[in-house]
C-alpha cells in the first residue's frame, strides 16, 4: 500500500507539474543561440544589396555620390525611426511577435525594390522599409534570446549574437554581388526577401514552446513604451549609447562604400574583373569583423572596459588614414588596409552592446536597447550620406583626392565614440572593477 500510495502521489505531482508547464520545454542555451544566430544571418541577406549594386545603379539611374549616399542611409534611417517603438515593446510583450512582423516587412521591402524601384525616390522608400524590418528583427532578436536564456548566460551570449550581424552582412556582399553579376541587379534584392522569410522560419523553430524566463521583470504597467526618461537618466548607459552612435556612423559608412572603394583601387570601376573580385573581397573583409567583435568583447571583460574601448577608437582613426592612402597604390594594398581597418572598427561592437545590457535594469533593457539602437543607427544613417557628400566635394568616387576626404568623414564616428567614453562614470554596473581574468557572475 505504501508503495502504491507513493506511486500515486508521484503521478499526481507529475501531472500537476505537467499542467503548470504544458507545452513548455527547457531551453538549451547553446542550441537556442545557434538557431537565433542562423536566423540573424538569413535576416541580413539583403543588407548589402544596394552597396553591391551601387556602381551599376548609379550609372543606370544617373546618381551622384550624394544621392547614392541618401539611398544607403535610408536603410538606417528607417531603422532609427522605427526602433524606439518596436524594441520598446519587447519590455511588454514576447519579442517573437515583433520579430515576425519585422521579417514580414523585410520580405515586402526587398521584393518591392526588385520589382518596382526605378530611381532615387522609390529606392529610398524601399530601403527605408527594409530598415524598419531590421528594427523589428535585430534587437528584438536579442530580446528573444535574453528573455529565454538563464541569467548566467545572457550577457555572455550578446557578442555572439551581434557577431551574426557581420556574418550575415558579409554573406550578403557575396550573395548580392554574385546574383547581380549573374542575373541582374534585381536578383540581389530577391535574395533579401528570401532571407527574411527564412529568418522567420528559423526563429519559430528556435523558440517553439520555449518559455520566457520567470526571473525577468516586466516594465511597470503605467509606463508608456516610448517613455525613455529612465534610460536618459542612466549616465553610464547614455555614454555607451552615444559611443554606439559613433561606432555605427563609421561602420555603416565603411560597409556602404567598401565595394566602390575596392573598384576604385582596382582601377576598373565598371570592369567585369572588378565586378567578380570585389564581392568576394568585400565578404571576407566584413567577415573579419565577427571574430574582431567577439575578441574585443572578451578583452573588455578582462581589462578595464572604457580604456580598451578608447584604444579601439584611436586605432580606427589611425587606420582610416592608411586606408585613404592605400587606394592609390594597388587593389592588394587596399584589401590589406581594409582588413585592418575593419578589425579596428568592429572591435568595440560586442563590448558596447554587452556594456549597455549589463548597465540597464532588467525591466528597462528593452527601452535601453531601443534608445541604443535609435541613436546608433541614426549615426549609421548619417555616416554613408556624409561620406558621399565628402566624395562629391573631392570630385566623385572615381577621383583619388575624394577618398582623402571620404575616409576622415568615416573616422569622425570613432572620434565621437572616444569623446563619449571619456565621460563614463568611473564605476557603473557595466564596468565594475574586477581582477583580470575573473568575469562577473552575470556575464558567465
Amino acid at each position: 500500500m505504501t508503495r502504491a500510495a507513493n506511486v500515486e502521489a508521484l503521478m499526481e505531482s507529475s501531472l500537476s507539474r505537467d499542467d503548470r508547464e504544458a507545452g513548455e520545454r527547457k531551453p538549451r542555451p547553446l542550441s537556442l543561440v545557434a538557431w537565433m544566430i542562423a536566423a540573424k544571418i538569413c535576416c541580413m541577406f539583403g543588407s548589402a544589396a544596394f552597396a553591391s549594386t551601387l556602381v551599376e545603379l548609379s550609372r543606370v539611374w544617373h546618381l551622384d555620390a550624394t544621392r547614392a549616399g541618401w539611398i544607403s542611409s535610408a536603410y538606417l534611417l528607417g531603422y532609427a525611426l522605427a526602433v524606439p517603438l518596436l524594441v520598446g515593446l519587447t519590455d511588454r510583450v514576447d519579442a517573437r511577435s515583433v520579430y515576425l512582423a519585422g521579417c514580414a516587412i523585410g520580405a515586402v521591402a526587398f521584393a518591392g525594390f526588385a520589382l518596382f524601384a526605378d530611381g532615387a525616390w522609390s529606392a529610398f522608400l524601399f530601403q527605408a522599409m527594409a530598415g524598419v524590418s531590421l528594427a523589428g528583427a535585430y534587437m528584438p532578436g536579442l530580446r528573444v534570446l535574453t528573455q529565454r536564456l538563464p541569467a548566467r548566460t545572457r550577457i555572455r551570449a550578446v557578442p555572439y549574437y551581434t557577431g551574426a550581424f557581420g556574418v550575415g552582412t558579409g554573406l550578403s556582399f557575396l550573395i548580392s554581388g554574385w546574383a547581380a553579376a549573374r542575373y541582374g541587379w534585381q536578383a540581389a534584392f530577391v535574395g533579401g526577401a528570401i532571407g527574411s522569410i527564412g529568418a522567420a522560419i528559423l526563429m519559430t523553430i528556435a523558440t517553439w514552446a520555449v518559455p520566457v524566463e520567470r526571473d525577468l521583470e516586466l516594465a511597470p504597467p503605467g509606463r508608456h513604451p516610448l517613455d525613455f526618461r529612465p534610460v536618459l537618466r542612466n549616465r553610464g548607459v547614455l555614454a555607451y549609447i552615444v559611443a554606439y552612435g559613433g561606432h555605427c556612423w563609421e561602420l555603416f559608412a565603411f560597409r556602404a562604400w567598401l565595394p566602390t572603394f575596392l573598384r576604385f583601387a582596382g582601377g576598373h570601376p565598371n570592369g567585369a574583373g572588378a565586378a567578380l573580385a570585389v564581392p568576394r573581397w568585400s565578404m571576407l573583409i566584413v567577415l573579419i569583423g565577427v571574430p574582431s567583435s567577439i575578441a574585443g568583447a572578451e578583452l573588455a571583460r578582462h581589462w578595464p572596459r572604457d580604456r580598451m574601448l578608447r584604444s579601439f577608437e584611436a586605432s580606427s582613426i589611425a587606420l582610416s588614414v592608411i586606408g585613404a592612402m592605400s587606394g592609390n597604390l594597388s587593389l592588394a594594398c587596399a584589401v590589406l588596409a581594409m582588413f585592418a581597418y575593419n578589425v579596428a572598427i568592429t572591435a568595440d561592437s560586442g563590448a558596447l552592446t554587452a556594456a549597455t545590457v549589463a548597465a540597464a535594469p532588467a525591466h528597462e533593457q528593452g527601452a535601453s536597447l531601443a534608445v541604443y539602437s535609435m541613436v546608433g543607427f541614426g549615426g549609421g544613417a548619417a555616416g554613408p550620406l556624409l561620406v558621399g557628400r565628402a566624395l562629391d566635394l573631392g570630385g566623385g568616387f572615381n577621383h583619388p583626392q575624394a577618398w582623402y576626404l571620404g575616409f576622415p568623414a568615416m573616422a569622425a564616428g570613432s572620434a565621437l565614440a572616444a569623446i563619449a567614453l571619456s565621460v563614463v562614470p568611473p564605476r557603473t554596473p557595466a564596468v565594475a572593477r574586477r581582477p583580470a581574468g575573473k568575469a562577473a557572475a552575470s556575464e558567465l
